[in-house]
């Protein structure tokens, strides 16, 4: 310990009345969620909240629930998340989107998934790409959990990542975590800085 820091330590020492600066730096990250249990709690508080918000229109239960947002962080594909939860594969993937989870995949579609904003033009798109109504709603799904992520600001989403991160679980994200349409403006802000004088 050098002068200066031996120095800040007395007056610390002086003004708290204990002898403790160091003592809770011990503590490792994830410390206070470092039990199971607190993540499951927290990452089902998450769910409630958006379940209160918005319709989520599930057979699985909270627990199979907070199982399809962790095993999705880890990169677990739907089959397998089905077969953790002992569920049909297109119940988990209907659950995941409305929970705000999206694969890249899910974007994916041989138009602009924007169409289907209006719902006028809705059967037009089906009739021109030859899609059956499972397709169709799948993708309408995936339009709402989109309009509905942007509404507020991914903020669900980001919960998750959190509770999870300060558990010191590692995760595993995609590009379609955050689907937000901002990839343009951010591009252009790219282009900008490129072609800035940033000499001083």
């Amino acid at each position: 310990m050098d002068e200066k820091t031996e120095e800040l330590r007395d007056i610390f020492v002086d003004v708290a009345g204990e002898d403790t600066v160091t003592e809770r730096q011990e503590d490792g990250h994830g410390s206070l969620l470092s039990d199971e249990g607190g993540v499951e709690e927290r990452l089902l508080t998450v769910i409630d909240r958006l379940c209160e918000r918005f319709e989520v229109d599930t057979s699985l239960s909270d627990e199979a629930l907070v199982t399809v947002v962790r095993r999705y962080y880890e990169g677990d594909d739907d089959a397998a998340i089905a077969d953790a939860v002992d569920a049909d594969t297109d119940v988990v993937t209907r659950a995941r989107i409305d929970l705000h989870l999206l694969r890249d995949e899910d974007t994916d579609a041989p138009f602009d998934l924007a169409r289907l904003r209006e719902a006028d033009t809705a059967e037009t798109v089906r009739e021109e790409f030859d899609l059956t109504e499972a397709e169709l709603a799948r993708y309408r799904r995936v339009v709402t959990a989109q309009t509905r992520a942007r509404q507020v600001s991914g903020r669900f989403q980001s919960e998750y990542e959190d509770v999870l991160h300060d558990a010191g679980i590692g995760t595993v994200l995609t590009d379609g975590v955050r689907d937000d349409g901002l990839g343009e403006a951010t591009e252009d802000i790219g282009s900008l800085e490129e072609d800035a004088d940033v000499d001083f």
